[in-house]
């Protein structure tokens, strides 16, 4: 028996459902301007990011080793790409931003920020959200430390594993933190030990010194396992 994921940008919601160029339905981050991020509210405060709520629908057990990576656009998924270049020139693209990333600021106010960044805290603060400091625990980039060649979270053996801060669970519609949570674990429905849900945040950073525009198309992978 399969045990599914639903991805959403809500603490109970339905799984996410933008419209993605070329069809297809999915996370749509938004346009994003060079020195800045997306999606963004107000850059200046650090405001700005996409949420989002991992749960499954196990009854017994909880699902283990979670991680995250990208992988080519259309691979998984089927859907056919609707960038401005190719799915694989992307996917080479994004984690090579990722490597070239190299901001001091959260809100990428020196321009040096780039690629596709994860945030795994749900209650870091705004002004704390994506910081460089928290790089390699709670913060990681898709990409770092070597790019499309030989960087993190290119695929499953360098895959980023949910960190133990991201995890929280639904407690009648309000969202509290889990009790004594794991790394790479979400407990099922109801879960107060482990939490029932990982609620980490993204976003996309864009160097000021970039030129090349249009859309880019990655395939978010979450991996991982249970027993049936």
């Amino acid at each position: 028996m399969a045990v599914l994921l639903t991805v959403s940008e809500t603490l109970t919601g339905a799984a996410f459902a933008d419209s993605l160029s070329g069809g297809g339905t999915g996370i749509d981050l938004g346009s994003v301007i060079s020195g800045s991020f997306a999606p963004v509210v107000n850059q200046v405060t650090n405001d700005g990011k996409q949420d989002i709520y991992i749960r499954h629908d196990a009854t017994v057990d909880p699902i283990t080793a979670v991680k995250t990576f990208v992988q080519t656009y259309g691979v998984g998924t089927g859907f056919t790409y609707g960038g401005a270049n190719s799915a694989a020139a992307d996917y080479t693209k994004i984690l090579n931003m990722g490597n070239a990333s190299a901001t001091a600021f959260a809100n990428n106010s020196d321009g040096l920020g780039n690629g596709l960044h994860l945030d795994m805290d749900w209650q870091v603060s705004q002004a704390s959200q994506f910081a460089p400091a928290r790089i390699g625990t709670n913060v990681r980039i898709y990409g770092d430390n070597g790019g499309a060649a030989s960087g993190e979270g290119r695929n499953l053996a360098t895959a980023f594993d949910m960190h133990v801060d991201a995890m929280s669970r639904n407690n009648g519609g309000v969202e509290v933190d889990a009790g004594t949570p794991v790394t790479g674990k979400i407990g099922k429905t109801g879960d107060t030990v482990l939490g029932d849900r990982a609620h980490p945040r993204m976003r996309f950073l864009l160097r000021t010194d970039e030129t090349d525009g249009g859309i880019l198309q990655v395939e978010w992978v979450i991996a991982y396992s249970f027993t049936a």
